[in-house]
């Protein structure tokens, strides 16, 4: 019969798997019969385990933080990139409303044609949006167009937009004006200019 001391000195190999399968075989039957080897292989045994879960415990603490420093940089990365995406299409391609100081218009009438050009000074591209302005419903339920509003707004300078977009042309028929209530409103960032069918004919050369 192997010896005690032979296997204690083989327990941590054999808790291990480490053994040849009749080696194994002999220090389970010792165990089976020797109390006092069976009871240090229980100790050794809870020993290592506690250790794997210490360690363990410690790589998936690790693991967890790298997981949410990684996380916390593609968040603030992927914020940062999307509040610049918001600023370009904002100055490239929403702009802001132009102000009184930073544009320069004159009025005339054309043949039928009455007709407001502007031209932008700040150095940035301009670009006009325009709107239809509806009077109250008539007797058949339908909105009139009673003018528009012509909205200018400046963009910084932009591959997108011509080099010389700086300037812009808006035309509404003599006709127009002849309507009741109808008006042209030039909205700006610091308030309006309305033309209407009382001021517009001054511009007649």
């Amino acid at each position: 019969m192997i010896k005690c001391h032979i296997v204690q000195d083989l327990l941590p190999s054999y808790i291990d798997g480490l053994l040849s399968a009749e080696t194994e075989h002999d220090i389970r039957q010792h165990l089976q019969e020797c109390e006092a080897c069976r009871a240090l292989h229980a100790k050794l045994s809870a020993s290592i385990d506690n250790i794997s879960l210490h360690v363990n415990k410690k790589e998936i603490d690790f693991l967890k933080k790298v997981r949410k420093k990684t996380t916390k940089k593609v968040v603030t990365g992927f914020t940062v990139l999307l509040l610049i995406f918001a600023l370009l299409t904002y100055f490239l391609a929403i702009g802001s409303p132009v102000r009184k100081a930073d544009l320069i218009y004159t009025t005339s009438v054309v043949g039928d044609t009455w007709r407001i050009n502007m031209q932008l000074t700040n150095g940035k591209s301009l670009l006009v949006k325009t709107e239809s302005i509806y009077g109250e419903k008539d007797s058949n339920g339908v909105k009139p167009v009673v003018g528009v509003l012509v909205k200018p707004h400046e963009l910084l300078p932009s591959p997108i937009l011509e080099s010389d977009n700086t300037s812009f042309m808006f035309g509404s028929t003599i006709d127009s004006f002849n309507k009741r209530d109808y008006k042209v409103i030039l909205r700006l960032g610091d308030g309006d200019i309305v033309f209407t069918s009382d001021n517009y004919d001054k511009q007649r050369p």
